[in-house]
């Protein structure tokens, strides 16, 4: 049986003073584990440099990597909570948005040749994405799935093709970072629409 008691993140619009603490502890967390895992890799990392082994990454290299995760993370936290508190403006949006984004390094992509699997996945992507966002917003059920299945798919080959979409594209590997980011948390916001997409059928049942 139900429970009577709702979830304080079920509303469209909650408190935010109830979801705040949440994103802050997320934020602190992810980014002391961060700190402790660069530490072991910047510690790991040498080179030889006048015949002696000398650390790879400075004091002052490890500082700029933690410093810039710090602000890429906090950026994905601040759009995830303002996210949380109008799921299906916001989460419609900012995939509309993304997806205008990839269409927009599809276009860059062309003009400067880089590879045809590139430029064609950014490109379709940047028309399917909003497009789909429309729809979904307009209550479509399948386009919602497909949206928020593609969105999470690109969450997931956007932060293992970081690297390679930075050197094609000639961007910051940062800016190229923050994107999966933001699908993981245009995926997640979506998904928690799912009831609104119920059939009648089921709503009765």
């Amino acid at each position: 049986m139900p429970s009577d008691r709702a979830s304080p993140l079920a509303s469209p619009l909650a408190s935010p003073l109830a979801l705040a603490p949440l994103f802050v502890i997320g934020f602190l967390v992810v980014n002391a584990a961060f700190f402790f895992l660069s530490g072991s890799y910047f510690e790991s990392h040498h080179e030889v440099v006048g015949g002696a082994s000398v650390p790879a990454f400075s004091p002052d290299q490890a500082s700029h990597v933690r410093v810039v995760f710090a602000a890429v993370s906090g950026a994905v936290t601040a759009v995830a909570f303002i996210a949380s508190l109008a799921r299906r403006g916001i989460g419609h949006l900012l995939a509309a948005a993304l997806g205008t984004v990839n269409l927009m390094f599809g276009a860059v992509a062309f003009l400067y040749h880089q590879p045809g699997a590139l430029t064609a996945t950014l490109l379709v992507t940047g028309l399917v994405v909003p497009t789909l966002a429309l729809l979904s917003y307009r209550r479509a059920r399948a386009a919602w799935a497909f949206l928020v299945a593609l969105c999470g798919v690109l969450a997931v080959v956007g932060l293992f093709g970081a690297p390679k979409i930075s050197r094609a594209l000639e961007v910051s590997l940062w800016t190229t970072m923050i994107l999966p980011g933001l699908y993981v948390v245009a995926c997640a916001t979506l998904a928690l629409l799912r009831d609104d997409y119920v059939e009648p059928a089921a709503r009765r049942a």
